[in-house]
């Protein structure tokens, strides 16, 4: 990817090395200047299919170089409003697309045969392990730009074309698949669609939202996988090549250009125009002539779902103003939500994206919790209510089930036999197992997701992929278990969160919900840090720092398990009085990164804006304080989740968390990057693993278990790799190291479907007199 520099030449740019600009940038065609009235001011022809001038980052409009014009504001009640930068009459013309190519052409040539040598050499290295091939097609630049570059790499009978047809795409989107069937009349192309529509879908579940994109899958993911295992064969392996460039994100930008198992264990994903700038994507479609998505001329600088909770307010304000008969059913059901939650319709509300905040069903008429649990004894009651399935249907997936007499079963599972009784009194059903102390936390976390499938699920088909052998099925609707396939691996409770989509956005969290905000918008800072090295608890009698500094500091140092802490009642007691693990921490000092790790290995476990965060951000993804604050509960006042996330994020920017061990890396005004710790300390992971032991009640565990930890609401237990932010593919090279370097406290066995980790009979707090030696 290279990046570019204006030349003398009207509206022509060089792609170079050392570019001083690096902005994304986009062709600016008569059709967006007529929306904004721009032929008013300036003067510009419009018979071209030709762009006018460009745009650098989506709403800076460049002529000869030099910004002349910003859209501002915006949204979808909104139209953006142009402010011009001068009062000249611009006399625009058609940029000479074929001079644009001429000047970069050195450039273009290389990426046009570096991208088709490596889907040739990616076909070559998969079709001898009898791979199937797949062009992923959205109608959207990339999407052309690539399938043009498979057309001249691969032979019409390699591969297919699969179009996934969310339902929400614009008519422009569907226009230019209808073209690109005619222009690549020669290939094999296939349409993804579900068999719901958004309309009621969106009734269902609710719209989607920043932390509930279930979209993606109930629209796109799952009906491509049914497609392309349609296709193939279920228990085929397949090729993606799909359009992700690195541009687009930070977090894409971090992609390898073969990813495997990314989507799912079938699929192996090739992002051929991985490194592909925008600026090139647009050089080599103009010059090719190939079809455009008229979604461009309008302004829409990204082509997808009309309405989109990922979206920007130009997008929406674009995608409003000239498509209003497309989205007007959308945007009802946005504002009769909002009318339901804040019992008027504000309009500001939805424009400034509150709908797209949700992390739960509580602003939503159709939220609500059909499942209560409660435990008694050796019983663990569920109670479902207005539910969607049957129990016994879906039961299978956790073990085979007996019949003893009416309404009582066996139950032969993996975590031993269970006794069952199940009743369903005027549509309340009613399941008790027991004995409850016989069973572990994995095997809680797949029954809670089961009994959330029972009570909420629609048949949207997102957990038929998850399946590995075709045991899991939806049949009208109704799920369906294959009892004689099913192997119980409970990949369809935990892929998902709450083990249902729906059950995940239509959930209500209770009231008694814990205050995250107790620092007083003061962060764990590595100055406040030393300062109690050095004193020692002392400190706290000082006046060194401020008092309310003081009570932040203390009540870091207690969830980071330094201080120790005592209940009284319902409140929290933060001693002067140091831990064990204190003891040993502060003999390091406040500047070596390790003993910060190992505090904010605890403060995952104990600090609850440090916890969700760590569940929440995956590694390589960015975040801001907004974001943050939406994934902490709704039910505490926003005011305090502001402040608990200023905490964090102060936490960042003053401690070798956020930069040593690259938790939070500011890179740009409230922009952040949770990079993941690249070069992990052996005895802190390993400490991270007796934590999670301890937590859990259990020193033997799966890989699989553990990094799948998060899926399960109510874990007790968080896997080193999410406390610390390591993929997991690295991760599990890393618990290989530790066995070879600590055999005495680690043993793992991952030989062919087995992962096993058991740790030995030692504390965390013993692991630490390892960093020692």
């Amino acid at each position: 990817m290279y990046g570019y520099e204006w030349t003398e030449e009207y509206g022509i740019f060089r792609l170079t090395i050392n570019a001083k600009v690096q902005k994304e940038i986009r062709p600016v065609f008569h059709e967006e200047l007529d929306f904004f009235g721009m032929d008013q001011f300036w003067n510009y022809p419009k018979d071209t299919a030709a762009p006018l001038l460009w745009a650098e980052g989506v709403r800076r409009y460049i002529y000869n170089g030099e910004c002349v014009a910003e859209a501002q504001g915006g949204g979808i009640y909104n139209k953006p409003k142009i402010v011009r930068y001068t009062e000249e009459r611009l006399q625009l013309k058609p940029v000479d697309v074929n001079r644009l190519y001429e000047i970069n052409e050195p450039f273009m040539v290389s990426l046009e045969q570096k991208a088709i040598h490596f889907i040739q050499e990616q076909y070559e290295k998969y079709r001898l392990k009898q791979y199937a091939f797949i062009c992923a097609f959205s109608g959207g630049k990339d999407s052309i730009l690539l399938l043009d570059l498979i057309s001249k790499a691969l032979a019409p009978s390699d591969f297919y074309v699969v179009f996934s047809n969310t339902g929400m795409e614009l008519s422009d989107t569907l226009e230019a698949i209808r073209r690109a069937r005619i222009h690549w009349s020669e290939l094999r192309f296939e349409e993804a669609k579900c068999h719901m529509e958004p309309t009621e879908t969106w009734k269902e579940i609710g719209p989607p939202a920043s932390h509930l994109r279930w979209c993606c899958s109930v629209h796109k993911s799952v009906p491509t996988v049914l497609l392309i295992q349609n296709l193939v064969g279920r228990n085929s392996k397949v090729v993606v090549f799909d359009g992700v460039r690195g541009e687009e994100s930070i977090r894409r930008s971090r992609y390898e250009e073969v990813g495997e198992g990314v989507k799912n264990s079938i699929q192996i994903n090739c992002h051929a125009i991985l490194k592909w700038s925008s600026a090139e994507v647009f050089i080599y479609l103009l010059k090719n002539q190939l079809l455009f998505n008229d979604a461009y001329r309008r302004g829409i600088y990204r082509v997808g779902c009309k309405i989109c909770p990922m979206s920007s307010k130009w997008q929406d304000a674009l995608i409003a103003a000239n498509y209003p008969d497309e989205v007007a059913d959308s945007i009802q059901q946005l504002e009769e939500i909002t009318v339901y939650a804040k019992g008027r319709l504000d309009k500001k509300y939805i424009e400034d994206g509150g709908w797209q905040s949700r992390v739960g069903g509580k602003i939503l008429k159709q939220g609500e919790n059909r499942v209560q649990e409660e435990i008694d004894g050796e019983k663990l009651i569920f109670n479902l209510v207005h539910s969607r399935q049957n129990w016994l249907d879906v039961l299978p997936v956790f073990g085979n089930v007996v019949e003893k007499k009416e309404n009582e079963y066996m139950l032969h599972t993996k975590h031993g036999v269970f006794e069952m009784e199940y009743s369903d009194i005027e549509g309340t059903q009613t399941i008790i197992i027991s004995p409850f102390s016989k069973l572990d936390r994995y095997a809680i976390g797949a029954l809670r997701s089961l009994t959330n499938k029972t009570a909420y699920c629609i048949g949207c088909n997102s957990c038929i992929p998850q399946c590995p052998v075709g045991a899991f099925q939806i049949i009208d609707g109704r799920i369906k278990i294959r009892e004689s396939a099913c192997i119980h691996c409970y990949n369809c409770c935990y892929a998902i969160d709450r083990g249902c989509m729906v059950a995940k956005s239509l959930h209500v969290k209770g009231d008694n919900v814990a205050n995250p905000d107790k620092y007083r918008n003061f962060g764990f800072r590595q100055a406040f840090y030393s300062h109690f090295c050095d004193n020692g608890i002392q400190c706290f009698e000082m006046e060194v720092l401020g008092k309310d500094q003081y009570k932040a500091l203390k009540q870091w140092l207690a969830e980071a398990g330094v201080l120790k802490r005592t209940q009284k009642g319902n409140k929290e007691i933060i001693n002067a009085e140091l831990t064990e693990l204190g003891d040993k921490l502060i003999s390091f000092g406040p500047y070596n990164p390790f003993p910060w790790s190992i505090m904010w290995a605890n403060l995952a476990y104990n600090s609850i804006v440090s916890r969700s965060f760590c569940l929440n951000v995956d590694v390589g993804e960015t975040f801001d304080s907004g974001f943050l604050v939406n994934c902490l509960d709704k039910d505490v006042d926003e005011k305090y989740r502001k402040q608990a996330v200023n905490s964090l994020l102060s936490t960042f920017r003053d401690s070798p968390i956020g930069g040593a061990i690259n938790q939070g890396i500011s890179i740009d005004k409230n922009l952040y990057l949770r990079a993941g710790w690249e070069y992990p300390h052996a005895v802190a992971l390993l400490y991270a693993s007796y934590l999670y032991a301890e937590h859990t009640g259990r020193r033997s565990f799966t890989f699989t278990e553990l990094v799948n930890a998060k899926k399960n609401f109510d874990a007790p237990g968080i896997s080193p790799a999410d406390i610390y932010a390591i993929d997991v593919k690295k991760f599990r090279e890393i618990v290989q190291g530790l066995a070879l370097q600590f055999p005495q406290y680690i043993r793992v066995s991952f030989v062919a479907n087995l992962d096993n980790i058991i740790l030995e009979k030692y504390s965390s707090l013993e692991i630490l007199d390892l960093a020692e030696e």
